[in-house]
């Protein structure tokens, strides 16, 4: 017995990146030790049992993290896993309860962030649930692919955790009940866009975590409706917007914006130079660059010809390269330097997927079934979860290859969280109320 124990706990090497083999040894002990509470959240004792494996597995430096590797890894059969990941019933969202607890007691901070983001997982065929020719990031075109719409906690140290994912359904899956039998798609579950899913992930996290910011790309921030429930919440938020996005302008000192309608392109250009305030990125992928950013108070319309004050946030690469538009919303003193700094973190969600894809198979998944996908989720998203304490406590970094971004899709590339000032901040126009 005490041979297979040490036998599997060789084969299970954690993929914690830059751990030498004592290191190694006692994270594969905290293992279980860590899923203790999660194991005790399970109806059955055999049930508690294979989550264990299930984690053990999802953290081993196994190639692929599927069910089958794994059961092999632990010298079971493969369909005691497969049944307990796709056609068992247990309930996930007591183990996500309790993750988001230890996030908040370990890394949680007042001044918190969160950033929401999708994340396509590409699919062959159409019997996996959610699967559908739609937009796939990890592709950069339309293809046939799953997307799941995640938020992630940025805390202290901007130490980042995956705190909540949810299953797009396109309509082809919601509105076919032939379909939705087939992979046990409940009831109750209707088609919500994924700013939808995102305004109500927003609202459902509040409270539930200490965060006072909210970032996204445009692909939610371009909905009023999800920006106006960031508002509802007291809660700030740096948004990325459209090129296209239609504003007008307040002046200095005005109370009601001009009736000229603006695409923010087109208002960039007619920004002064004085007007600009550069930052020095001291931790970019690609060695220290600067970036210039600058603000105006603007509005944006809402239904009924109603036009409400935010924040036009424009950043740039000093050579035009990259550039983002983004709509805010902070109290009035909040600095230029902390909304660049604010938009800077965004990308620490993209790091997130690049972790749990890389090191516990965030997109392994093969069930097909609803409860299989999110069985599969919260495992990944636990397993990740334990693997960022054992960086925290050994005090290790992300191994190098995951620390790669896209460089099409996300600012990770030119903005750091550490943007510090370069030259002269020229007064600009605060925050309208």
């Amino acid at each position: 017995m005490g041979q297979a124990v040490a036998d599997r706990e060789a084969t299970a090497s954690a993929a914690t990146g830059e751990i030498d083999a004592e290191d190694l040894k006692h994270s594969m002990r905290m293992i279980r030790r860590y899923a203790q509470p999660y194991r005790r959240l399970m109806a059955r004792r055999e049930m508690g049992a294979h989550l264990v494996e299930m984690v053990t597995g999802l953290t081993s430096d196994l190639e692929r993290k599927s069910v089958e590797p794994i059961a092999t890894m632990h010298g079971l059969p493969r369909h005691v896993l497969h049944h307990f990941v796709g056609g068992s019933r247990w309930e996930w969202d007591p183990l996500m309860e309790l993750l988001r607890t230890e996030v908040s007691r370990e890394i949680g901070i007042e001044n918190g962030t969160l950033v929401i983001d999708g994340s396509a997982t590409p699919k062959k065929g159409d019997a996996t649930v959610g699967a559908g020719r739609q937009w796939c990031g990890t592709r950069g075109k339309q293809d046939n692919c799953v997307v799941g719409v995640y938020a992630a906690y940025v805390g202290r140290d901007d130490a980042t955790a995956l705190v909540e994912v949810r299953l797009f359904l396109p309509r082809a899956w919601t509105d076919d009940p032939m379909r939705r039998a087939e992979v046990s798609i409940p009831p109750e579950t209707e088609y919500q866009t994924q700013p939808q899913i995102a305004r109500s992930i927003l609202h459902d996290l509040a409270g539930k975590l200490p965060f006072k910011w909210v970032l996204a790309d445009d692909e939610f921030g371009r909905t009023q409706a999800f920006r106006d429930e960031a508002k509802d919440l007291d809660l700030n938020y740096v948004l990325d917007v459209p090129k296209d996005t239609v504003v007008r302008r307040f002046r200095r000192g005005d109370r009601v914006p001009s009736r000229r309608q603006w695409q923010v392109q087109d208002l960039r250009r007619r920004i002064p130079v004085d007007d600009w305030s550069y930052f020095r990125v001291r931790d970019g992928e690609k060695g220290p660059i600067e970036v210039r950013a600058t603000r105006l108070d603007v509005a944006t319309q809402r239904e009924g010809r109603l036009w409400v004050p935010e924040t036009l946030l424009i950043i740039e690469t000093l050579d035009g390269a990259d550039r983002w538009y983004c709509l805010a919303h902070a109290p009035k003193e909040t600095s230029l330097e902390e909304l660049v700094r604010r938009a800077g973190l965004r990308h620490r969600i993209e790091e997130a997927f690049g972790e749990a894809k890389g090191e516990v198979g965030l997109d392994h998944f093969e069930t097909r079934t609803w409860q299989g996908w999110h069985h599969h989720m919260i495992l990944c998203i636990v397993s990740h979860w334990f693997l960022l304490r054992e960086k925290r406590r050994l005090g290790k970094k992300s191994a190098g290859p995951h620390r790669q971004h896209d460089p099409q899709g996300d600012r990770a590339l030119d903005l750091s969280t550490d943007a510090t000032p370069v030259g002269a901040n020229p007064e600009l126009p605060s925050l309208t109320q």
